[in-house]
């Protein structure tokens, strides 16, 4: 079971990369050569990631990216929507036709507790938040700490 998408994951790096620069306009073809990801596909990714309202494109020179609202505001959860729908760890097998015992089900029920609480941390999971690891993490790096 995967929880993340390949789409979602390269979403999330790029979107990394973008709050990154502070404000500063990033295009495509600073995302690539930073992500290693293909520009065709990348730029798709980028036109989801617009359409869903998270970041702003501006087109012809000087065009790129930028974040639609603070870092601090866009959520794991809310990018994982976008890519690959809801977070979902567990799908009755036999739906509400076949059995009877849909609504009662300990393991369905222990599984939903779990789900529960993985889009409650993936919704406080935010672009600042990584950002912030990922800066303490090579903050340590360099005093000769290691993580």
């Amino acid at each position: 079971m995967k929880l993340i998408n390949r789409d979602a994951d390269y979403a999330l790096k790029a979107l990394l990369t973008v709050a990154g620069r502070r404000g500063e306009v990033t295009t495509v073809s600073d995302l690539t050569r930073v992500l290693g990801i293909p520009r065709p596909y990348l730029r798709k990714i980028m036109q989801r990631l617009a359409g869903g309202g998270v970041v702003r494109s501006f087109k012809g020179r000087g065009g790129g990216f930028l974040l639609s609202r603070p870092a601090g505001k866009i959520a794991a959860a809310e990018v994982m929507r976008i890519f690959q729908g809801d977070v979902v760890l567990h799908d009755c097998l036999f739906k509400k036709a076949v059995c009877p015992d849909m609504s009662t089900c300990p393991l369905r029920l222990a599984i939903g507790r779990l789900e529960r609480r993985l889009v409650n941390d993936l919704e406080r999971l935010t672009i600042a938040s990584i950002l912030k690891e990922q800066n303490g993490r090579g903050a340590a790096r360099k005093k000769g700490g290691s993580l």
